[in-house]
């Protein structure tokens, strides 16, 4: 689960407006599928390489938990090896996750995709 559960969604939009806002937001790097009435499962990748020159992924869940909110679970991040601007992508690394871990590549990669549409990229 996300520790800052939940989250607020912007005035006037339900759970699939903020989604489709999110694909417009994201546009290369951001894809999701809906897999219930209410509920999304999204993949997103970071902006910037990692020192090594690899991107962070991260994978979560999105439900509605009230009308104006929703909640992230099942929280996953990986480090993909593949350029995410082109639309080959390798696998990359995956396995239990410290809390060094979750701290630093983990919320990070959450905490960018939450981040208000204020400008376009």
């Amino acid at each position: 689960m996300y520790p800052k559960n939940p989250v607020t969604l912007p005035e006037g939009m339900d759970i699939h407006q903020w989604m489709d806002a999110k694909e417009k937001q994201f546009q290369e790097r951001f894809g999701s599928r809906q897999i219930g009435e209410e509920e999304y499962k999204f993949n997103f990748f970071r902006k910037n390489l990692t020192s090594f020159g690899s991107y962070i992924s991260c994978t979560a869940m999105v439900r509605n938990s009230t009308a104006k909110q929703v909640e992230l679970y099942n929280l996953v991040s990986m480090v993909n090896y593949a350029d995410y601007t082109k639309f080959m992508r390798k696998g990359g690394d995956l396995g239990p996750m410290s809390e060094k871990e979750r701290t630093e590549i983990l919320l990070p990669c959450i905490e960018e995709f939450l981040e208000s549409p204020q400008t376009k990229e």
